[in-house]
């Protein structure tokens, strides 16, 4: 195949080309439409959503739910417009959710902070001299402002909150097992985050 003969096949690639690859069981059409406008849908949530790790999963919710409704595609409208609406759908419905579940990193928060969280309580292989202390309040809010939110909600509500395991479930909608997984993963991140503020301290 001389180079022209592969510029044209590649100029016929077009996304309703992939679409009906994909749908006669072509799994790699799939993976190259992604890679083509995944940037598209990042950049697209990234004009409402600062944070980037929740612009990033609410990109893959969009691609979980291109995966489940793509055989819906009519072709009636560009993909694009079609894959624009389907991400705008999913920002809004996250970001409605995450209205009410959203721990932002408040007053109210430092107050819990300062002089009432012993981290050796929370985590018992730091040394006693990092134990938190007023001063180190600080500190420990902007590590926290660094976790995901997802893992940092359930942070704040657990060990600043004082909510259970079962409240939390019920705040955010999720089962008792998926809370107690994302605070494992939690205090990992924080511990990591933490050991890192320390070395640049």
């Amino acid at each position: 195949m001389n180079k022209q003969t592969r510029n044209d096949s590649q100029q016929q690639r077009t996304d309703e080309w992939l679409i009906q690859q994909y749908k006669e069981g072509n799994e790699g059409a799939m993976q190259e439409l992604v890679e083509r406008h995944r940037p598209f849908v990042l950049t697209c949530i990234c004009r409402t959503v600062s944070d980037r790790y929740l612009a990033e999963d609410i990109a893959q919710d969009v691609w979980l739910k291109v995966f489940r409704s793509l055989h819906t595609y009519r072709g009636d409208a560009k993909f694009t417009t079609w894959l624009y609406r389907l991400t705008r759908n999913q920002m809004i419905d996250t970001l409605r959710k995450w209205k009410h579940q959203h721990i932002e990193m408040t007053t109210d928060t430092m107050q819990h902070v300062e002089g009432q969280i012993d981290l050796d309580l929370i985590w018992s292989d730091l040394p006693e001299d990092r134990l938190i202390t007023r001063e180190r309040s600080q500190e420990v809010l902007e590590v926290l402002k660094q976790l995901p939110m997802k893992y940092r909600t359930v942070m704040v509500l657990y060990h600043l909150r004082d909510r259970s395991y079962t409240e939390i479930a019920e705040q955010l909608s999720m089962p008792v097992r998926t809370v107690e997984t994302r605070l494992y993963r939690a205090k990992s991140l924080f511990k990591r985050a933490w050991g890192q503020s320390l070395e640049l301290a």
